[in-house]
């Protein structure tokens, strides 16, 4: 598979707004229900995450399509600026193909020059490939907040998982 990541800039926003629709439809363990996004909300998110120099937003490009996304949100507060918490989803005939990965060590790549030194996520429990590729990925587990989502009237424990990119990262 021809694979590359890049940075997503405001013109990926109507590719990367059908990239949602298609992804919401599917219902997955761990991603939060949306509504479809307009072209305005997919442009304000972009924007959100490529302006500050703490986040980003980085998409997998297999055959001239997005088939992949990470996003990573930067602490806000001079003292969380080190922080980013990021997100991840792959298209759904792309997945267990290395997409994933290959997003993860991208962040790995940009982390450092951004001075973000611990990346964290909340994986929901209910997504066991999630947690394995990131524990795979040296991705630790810090804790467990039980039943902080619901999905369909049932709750969903959410784990908290976070990587330190120090010397030893």
């Amino acid at each position: 598979m021809d694979l590359s990541i890049r940075t997503a800039t405001l013109d990926d926003a109507e590719e990367l707004r059908h990239y949602a629709i298609r992804l919401f439809a599917e219902d997955l363990p761990g991603i939060f229900r949306r509504s479809v996004p307009s072209l305005e909300d997919e442009i304000t998110f972009v924007r959100s995450r490529i302006e500050p120099d703490n986040s980003t937003l980085l998409v997998a490009i297999s055959d001239g399509a997005i088939v992949g996304l990470l996003d990573v949100l930067g602490g806000s507060l001079e003292q969380e600026a080190h922080v980013g918490t990021f997100g991840l989803s792959v298209d759904r005939g792309h997945r267990g193909r290395g997409v994933g990965t290959a997003l993860i060590e991208a962040l790995f790549a940009w982390a450092p020059e951004h001075w973000v030194t611990r990346l964290q996520a909340g994986a929901w429990s209910s997504n066991p490939r999630a947690l394995a590729l990131y524990e795979r990925l040296g991705f630790e587990r810090e804790g467990l907040c039980r039943e902080a989502v619901m999905v369909d009237g049932a709750p969903v424990d959410v784990v908290m998982i976070a990587r330190l990119m120090g010397s030893d990262g």
